[in-house]
């Protein structure tokens, strides 16, 4: 009998080891059985923005609402902070926003009298708690906020780039200043920047008949070697307002605005990057508002641009009308086929139509 239990003992525990076997191969094979899918959304800042000269939106008439829409429908599903409220101070505008981890953000806010970096949680929670208000590192007119891929923060501003760490010290004096000399030359109105995973740096300069943007050296700028590549803006009034950089096909998407439906000026524009040449080429024109009654929508006075990598699209923020001053933004969605290099709009509407929360959009970014 003792012989028999020890049998089916054995038996049991072969069977619970052939059972964990199958169920990691399953895991394996299918990981929605062993983790729940993450699910990504647009985040929108709509603080005072920068649309070429177009918008007179400011601190404090800007909608300062942070929110996520879903990707599905471009319905919102949760506002996360209005600037309008406390915790903000009087003249607050959320003007750009990275994903510090997988339950919290990092908010750049515009302020002349106490311009900082704030943590806001992902979630209903009303608590800002502030991660940064360096006065030398935000000494100017913020423009943008992306993440690094050691995980410090780049920020654009009117007077150059400045590099923080994860833990907000600063890193340069500053990272990239204005006046850089070479080919680079002088930037006063560094509106957008991005880069690339071995840490070069695109920056985008938006000022009237120097408009252009460049590619910075991964350790910043102090000689001017350090100045890889300049490439011009198809028009001396087109403003370069966006810049993304599309690692796995080593192409740069830059978007330009300005008061004009002249051709280019109003445009997205695609670049080939060769990263070890440090070789821009190949200029090919994605959208020109100059033609949009062909095209079949408009997008004039763009302000912000996010790219969605996981079905390869494009979100646009983009004024309502061509008038000089704009008011009100939409934000467009648009797929984008890097081999034939062409955009096409998704749907006969907006992704997110306009109204009191789009007012204007500064900053868009897809994230948990």
């Amino acid at each position: 009998m003792k012989h028999i239990f020890k049998f089916i003992l054995i038996l049991t525990l072969i069977a619970g080891c052939d059972q964990k076997k199958k169920d990691s191969q399953s895991e394996e094979t299918n990981p929605s059985t062993s983790a729940e899918a993450k699910i990504k959304y647009l985040y929108v800042t709509t603080g005072a923005c920068y649309s070429g000269g177009n918008t007179t939106f400011t601190t404090t008439t800007a909608s300062n609402l942070i929110y996520r829409l879903s990707l599905t429908n471009g319905q919102k599903n949760l506002q996360l902070a209005d600037y309008y409220s406390l915790p903000a101070n009087p003249g607050d505008s959320p003007i750009s926003l990275i994903e510090q981890d997988s339950e919290n953000l990092l908010i750049l806010v515009e302020n002349t009298t106490g311009r900082r970096i704030e943590k806001l949680a992902k979630s209903n929670n009303p608590a800002r708690p502030l991660f940064s208000s360096n006065s030398t590192v935000l000494s100017s007119t913020l423009r943008q906020m992306i993440k690094t891929s050691d995980n410090g923060l780049l920020i654009s501003k009117s007077s150059g780039i400045e590099k923080i760490s994860s833990q907000g010290m600063r890193i340069g004096t500053p990272y990239v200043a204005s006046n850089m000399g070479a080919t680079c030359g002088t930037n006063t109105n560094i509106t957008a920047v991005a880069t690339t995973t071995s840490g070069k740096i695109f920056f985008t300069n938006a000022v009237a008949a120097n408009n252009r943007f460049g590619v910075i050296a991964a350790n910043g700028y102090s000689t001017a070697s350090d100045c890889l590549a300049v490439q011009a803006a198809p028009n001396v009034n087109s403003f370069p307002v966006a810049i993304t950089y599309l690692e796995a096909y080593h192409q740069v998407i830059v978007a330009y605005a300005g008061n004009s439906l002249s051709p280019d000026i109003n445009s997205i524009y695609v670049y080939d990057f060769n990263d070890s040449t440090n070789t821009l080429s190949n200029p090919t024109k994605l959208y020109d508002a100059n033609t949009y009654i062909t095209a079949g929508y408009l997008m004039y006075g763009i302000s912000a641009m996010a790219y969605n990598s996981d079905e390869s699209s494009f979100y646009v923020s983009t004024a309502i009308s061509s008038a000089t001053t704009v008011v009100n933004y939409v934000i467009e969605k648009l797929n984008y086929n890097p081999v034939s290099k062409t955009l096409s709009r998704v749907g006969s509407i907006p992704f997110y139509n306009f109204g009191v929360d789009t007012k204007c959009i500064s900053h868009l970014l897809v994230a948990e």
